[in-house]
């Protein structure tokens, strides 16, 4: 899968602090993306790896008793239908965008995500060239507090 990221929130990913991604349609499998930055970075950065979606309406039944929990999980559902556990990330060699329609002139950068499987070509360019550097960080949710649902600068 090849995921589009707004620069904030590639950078709240990368340092560990977003432990989940937000969307209203996500498929139901755990699953592994390639991050596309948005404007001005315009690259492939990196990898995730997103476990199975959550619907947020089972956290509205889960803090029903706990106001301020429940106002930011009202204010989530005007955008959000799910929550998708960030269970690692891993930095990438960029592909820019410039290259990537230089092996495709047709390449179109995603609104929110779509199926690389269904590019053979594209994958195996992405793969070949994406390649793995630092260090795997891995999201432990073991310890998941009241703060961590749908938090406020997400």
């Amino acid at each position: 899968m090849l995921l589009s990221f707004k620069p904030k929130w590639y950078n709240l990913i990368k340092d560990g602090s977003k432990i989940f991604e937000y969307r209203r349609t996500f498929p139901d499998e755990e699953i592994m993306a390639y991050m596309y930055v948005s404007s001005p970075m315009k690259q492939i950065v990196g990898k995730i790896r997103l476990g199975r979606k959550i619907d947020i309406n089972t956290w509205k039944e889960k803090y029903k008793d706990d106001g301020e929990v429940s106002e930011r999980i009202d204010e989530y559902l005007e955008k959000h239908t799910y929550a998708m556990p960030i269970l690692s990330f891993q930095m990438t060699k960029e592909i820019n965008l410039e290259t990537l329609r230089k092996f495709d002139s047709k390449f179109v950068c995603p609104q929110m995500y779509y199926y690389l499987e269904n590019y053979p070509k594209l994958f195996e360019f992405i793969e070949t060239n994406a390649s793995e550097i630092g260090k795997l960080k891995v999201n432990s949710f073991d310890k998941i507090s009241k703060e961590d649902i749908c938090r406020q600068e997400y």
